[in-house]
C-alpha cells in the first residue's frame, strides 16, 4: 500500500515483524488499473495490493472470526481506528475519539461449566451451550445413558446424564442447513422437556456441518456469548444442552463403553448486564458545504470461532467491504482537493446481530442526521460474478423499488466506466446497515455481490476474494461518493421506474 501507512501495522499484514515468519508468497495481482477518463482526484490511490493487505488481515484466524464484542472484534476496531488517525481523520466516534461504544447485554459461561468424564474435563474449547434461560444453573453427576439420536427416549432418565449422538448428515450444508439446524435442536429441546429431563449432552460426530455452524448464533461458546440489543436475549431450547465436537464426543462415546461409566455436568449462563460493543467513525471535513456529509459504511464484525476451532473468517463478508472502506478513506485523503461536502467514515460492528452499530448510530449520531444527505454502504464486495468482461454485481434500491432515487441511478452509469453491470439486490434492502439511514428518509445506495456458497461458512477466505474486481467496485463506490459530495443540487427520489 501506498503512502501513510508504511508502519508497524503494515508490517503485521505482511506477517514481517520481529519473530515472526514471513507469510507465504502471494500470487501477483498485476499493476492497478488505469484510472477512467474524468475520473475524480485521488481514485488512484485506490489499489487491489492495499485491499487484498487488509483483507488478509482482517479474515486473518489471528482475529477469530470477529464476532460482535469479541477480543477479534476489537482488535479489528482498533485496527480501523488507527488506521483514520494515521490518515489524519477527525475521531466523530464521541468524546473526540474514534470509537463509539454502545450498550449490550450479554448471556456468557461461568467458569465452572465443564464436563467431567474419566481423566477428562471439558471447559475450555470444543463446546457449546443452548441456554434455555439467562438463569440456567445446573449440576448433574452420575452415570451416563446413551440416547441415540434422541428421537425416542428411554426410561429411567432420573439420576441419570442423557447423552445424544448425532452422526454424519443429520442435515445438508448451506445456508439452508443451518436454518434445518436450528429446527433440529428446537424439535430435541422438546423431546427433553417431555422427558423431565434438566440437561442434556449432544455428541457432534460431523461438527464441520451446519449442526455446528448454528451454535454460533445461537449458542453460547468459550469464546462469545449470546447478545442482545434493545431487548432480552431470548432463550434457544427449552432445556439446555451441552454440545461437544467431534474429538471430545468420541473421546466422551470411548468411556461410555463401560456401561457404569460415570461424570459430572455442570452448567451455568450469567448475564452481564453492561457489556459494550464498538462502532468507529472519523470524518474528512469538506470544503464550501462542510456542514453537510455523506456517510460511507461497511461493518466489519462476522461470526466468530465454530466448536472445532474454525473460524468464520468472513474475507467477503465483510473484510471485503472494510478494505474498501479503508481504501476509500485514503482515496478521499491523498486527493489534492476535497468534495464540497464532508465524508464520514462508519465502520460498524453487530451487522450480523441484527444491524446493532448502525442502529445505535442513527439513534445516536455523532454527525447531524438532518445534515446527512446520502448513505454509501459496501457488504461483500470481494466475489463478482463475470460474465466475460464484465463484472456482475447487485445494487438496492433498484429501479423497480418505491425509494429508487438519482443516487442509484448515477451509481449504475458510472458502473459501465468500471465495466460492472447491475441487477436488483432489493432482497438484501432491509438486511445491511444502510436500511437504518433509509429509515431516517436518507437516501441509500448498497452495493453487493450476492449470497454464494461460502457465504457464512467457514470456507470464506482471503485467497478467494477478486482483488482487481474489488480494485473496481471500491473506485466505483469512490466516484459515487464524490459526485454526491459535490453535487450542486440535492439527489432525487425517482420511485419505481421501468429500466436503471
Amino acid at each position: 500500500m501506498k503512502g501513510l501507512l508504511l508502519t508497524s501495522a503494515t508490517a503485521l499484514l505482511c506477517g514481517t515483524a520481529q519473530g515472526q515468519t514471513a507469510a507465504p508468497a502471494r500470487p501477483d495481482l498485476g499493476a492497478p488499473a488505469p484510472a477512467p477518463a474524468g475520473a475524480p482526484p485521488g481514485i488512484e490511490a485506490i489499489e487491489r495490493e492495499g485491499l487484498r493487505d487488509h483483507a488478509y488481515w482482517l479474515a486473518s484466524d489471528e482475529r477469530g472470526g470477529r464476532h460482535t464484542a469479541s477480543k477479534g472484534q476489537q482488535d479489528t476496531a482498533a485496527y480501523v481506528a488507527q488506521h483514520f488517525k494515521q490518515l489524519g481523520l477527525k475521531p466523530l466516534g464521541g468524546k473526540r475519539k474514534y470509537l463509539q461504544e454502545y450498550p449490550i447485554e450479554r448471556l456468557v459461561l461461568h467458569k465452572a461449566t465443564g464436563l467431567k468424564f474419566g481423566k477428562q474435563h471439558v471447559r475450555s474449547d470444543g463446546f457449546a451451550v443452548l441456554h434455555s434461560s439467562e438463569k440456567d444453573k445446573v449440576s448433574l453427576r452420575g452415570r451416563f445413558i446413551n440416547c441415540g439420536n434422541g428421537a425416542t427416549m428411554p426410561s429411567g432418565l432420573k439420576g441419570r446424564i442423557p447423552v445424544i449422538v448425532w452422526e454424519p448428515g443429520v442435515t445438508r450444508g448451506g445456508v439452508g442447513g443451518d436454518l434445518q439446524a436450528v429446527q433440529r435442536y428446537a424439535q430435541l429441546s422438546r423431546k427433553l422437556k417431555q422427558a423431565s429431563v434438566k440437561a442434556a449432552v449432544v455428541c457432534l460426530m460431523d461438527d464441520g456441518a451446519s449442526l455446528a455452524n448454528t451454535l454460533n448464533y445461537r449458542g453460547i461458546l468459550p469464546d462469545h456469548g449470546v447478545m442482545s440489543f434493545n431487548r432480552p436475549a431470548r432463550p434457544s431450547v427449552r432445556v439446555p444442552m451441552f454440545i461437544l465436537n467431534k474429538a471430545n464426543s468420541a473421546a466422551l462415546l470411548a468411556h461410555m463403553q463401560d456401561e457404569k461409566a460415570t461424570g459430572s455436568l455442570k452448567l451455568q449462563v450469567q448475564k452481564q448486564r453492561k457489556a459494550r460493543a464498538t462502532n468507529v467513525c472519523a470524518v474528512l471535513e469538506g470544503s464550501s458545504k462542510k456542514s453537510q456529509a455523506v456517510v460511507i459504511s461497511a461493518h466489519h464484525d462476522h461470526v466468530g470461532t465454530r466448536i472445532d476451532g474454525d473460524r468464520f473468517n468472513g474475507a467477503d463478508d465483510n473484510a471485503s467491504g472494510t478494505a474498501g472502506l479503508l481504501e476509500l478513506a485514503e482515496a478521499f485523503v491523498n486527493a489534492d482537493k476535497r468534495p464540497a461536502r464532508s465524508i464520514v467514515f462508519l465502520s460498524v460492528s453487530g451487522e450480523e446481530l441484527g444491524l446493532w452499530g448502525s442502529a445505535y448510530y442513527a439513534d445516536h449520531p455523532t454527525w447531524p442526521k438532518d445534515r446527512i444527505i446520502a448513505n454509501v454502504n459496501i457488504d461483500m464486495i470481494g466475489r463478482a460474478g463475470r460474465d466475460e468482461d464484465a463484472l456482475q454485481m447487485q445494487i438496492t434500491p433498484s429501479h423497480a423499488h418505491p425509494k429508487y432515487s438519482s443516487l442509484v441511478r448515477d451509481a449504475v452509469a458510472l458502473g459501465a466506466k468500471f465495466d460492472v453491470t447491475f441487477s436488483s439486490g432489493d432482497t438484501y434492502y432491509h438486511r445491511s446497515d444502510h436500511y437504518n439511514f433509509a429509515k431516517l428518509g436518507i437516501p441509500v445506495v448498497f452495493f453487493c455481490d450476492g449470497e454464494h456458497p461460502d457465504y457464512h461458512q467457514v470456507t470464506d477466505h482471503a485467497d478467494k476474494l477478486d482483488y482487481p474486481a474489488m480494485e473496481a467496485i471500491t473506485r466505483l463506490a469512490y466516484w459515487t461518493t464524490w459526485e454526491v459530495a459535490d453535487a450542486k443540487g440535492a439527489i432525487k427520489e425517482l420511485g419505481t421506474q421501468s429500466d436503471w
